[in-house]
């Protein structure tokens, strides 16, 4: 992330290159989209620190998907914080019944705002209800 948008078809534009980056199930891309000392929550779980620990993180979750998609529904940037709501959809690797898992999510994205990381996530938390996607490994297992 090259820039720091400042309108909304910016703010769209940076969205949809950010869910890409997701949606590729490619965690050696995080950093493009990361800042190297980003701090991310999802809901209730542990706060996950730095680039190699969301790496891994992401790694460990998206080994395991056929695929992720994020439709973007809303989103507003208030100073360098960006609110989107979506719907992310999820199918898992060698499900024979190919279930597509859909749950709403919310996300809180704070932008680097000056410097080599300026555009980056700096922080961020993320709220939605996993466990439609959990039950999905509890048949598989």
């Amino acid at each position: 992330m090259a820039f720091f948008p400042t309108t909304r078809s910016e703010v769209q534009a940076w969205l949809q290159r950010f869910q890409s980056v997701n949606d590729s199930l490619d965690a050696s891309r995080v950093g493009e989209i990361y800042a190297k000392d980003a701090k991310v929550q999802f809901g209730n779980l542990p706060l996950v620190e730095g680039l190699d620990e969301l790496k891994s993180l992401f790694g460990r979750s998206w080994e395991n998907l056929e695929s992720m998609v994020h439709e973007i529904e809303n989103f507003d940037m208030i100073e360098n914080r960006i609110y989107q709501s979506c719907h992310i959809t999820w199918q898992v690797k060698n499900d024979p019944e190919k279930e597509k898992v859909v749950v709403p999510a919310m996300a809180v994205i704070h932008l680097v705002e000056s410097g080599d990381e300026k555009g980056l996530v700096k922080r961020a938390a993320y709220y939605m209800d996993g466990a439609p996607l959990a039950a999905v490994y509890q048949r598989l297992s």
